[in-house]
């Protein structure tokens, strides 16, 4: 950031409150009973966001998208034809992150705060209309219209801080899910004789490395997006 007389200025505080009371927040309702509860709704939506990163990449590549499905356990499955399978599978994961780490960066640019609210309204409600069959998943389809709705009304109604607020809270949540996700995709490839199909066991059917070795390599990937996002806190100019 650079003052109007040119030289270095410091961060932004009040962004910097901002990121660390989501983080804070993230953090203390891990702790709190029933508090999953209040975040499924935000478990959901980082589904989406990995799902849809999944289609985007099928679509961006030459394939096309068949079917998003959402489960309630908040899982989800993103079936695809043709396309570069490499992207697409590597696609999930590093979306989210990526997707997190953009929503995080905005807090040093608060005007946008409310259009990154309509932005993600917007991708969880085209994946939800075009994508999610309701009579595949009807689970999927009324929580994909009930979230793209919320974030409709929240940037509509809330106020500029709470916008930025928001927004900085979906990033840390979309940022920590990805990572605690890939924690947990690391445990399952490590287990003798397979685990469950996963996108690191089908990234190791395109390319032959072990899946756990592929899950450590996306999770030092979302790590560096993070950090990549993070900096500009932390640093004058």
């Amino acid at each position: 950031m650079i003052n109007s007389t040119g030289a270095g200025a410091p961060w932004n505080r009040d962004s910097l409150k901002s990121l660390l009371l989501a983080c804070a927040v993230t953090v203390a309702l891990w702790f709190v009973p029933l508090a999953s509860l209040a975040l499924y709704p935000l478990r959901l939506f980082v589904t989406f966001i990995h799902e849809s990163s999944h289609a985007v990449t099928a679509l961006l590549t030459g394939g096309r998208v068949a079917e998003i499905q959402i489960e309630p356990d908040a899982s989800g499955v993103t079936l695809t034809y043709g396309g570069l399978g490499l992207l697409i599978v590597m696609a999930g994961y590093l979306g989210a992150a990526a997707y997190g780490a953009w929503l995080i960066s905005l807090g040093r640019r608060p005007r946008v705060a409310r259009t990154a609210l309509y932005v993600s309204a917007a991708i969880v409600g085209l994946a939800t209309v075009l994508a999610v069959r309701p009579w595949h998943n009807l689970f999927g389809f009324g929580w994909g219209l009930v979230i793209s709705a919320l974030l409709i009304w929240a940037g509509r109604r809330l106020s500029s801080v709470a916008a930025e607020r928001t927004v900085m809270f979906l990033g840390v949540q979309c940022v920590a899910n990805a990572l605690f996700d890939l924690k947990t995709l690391v445990g399952l490839s490590s287990i003798p004789g397979g685990g469950p199909t996963t996108d690191a066991v089908l990234m190791s059917q395109i390319i032959p490395l072990p899946p756990v070795v592929w899950a450590t390599l996306w999770s030092a990937a979302a790590l560096g997006i993070l950090w990549t996002a993070l900096r500009p806190y932390w640093r004058r100019g």
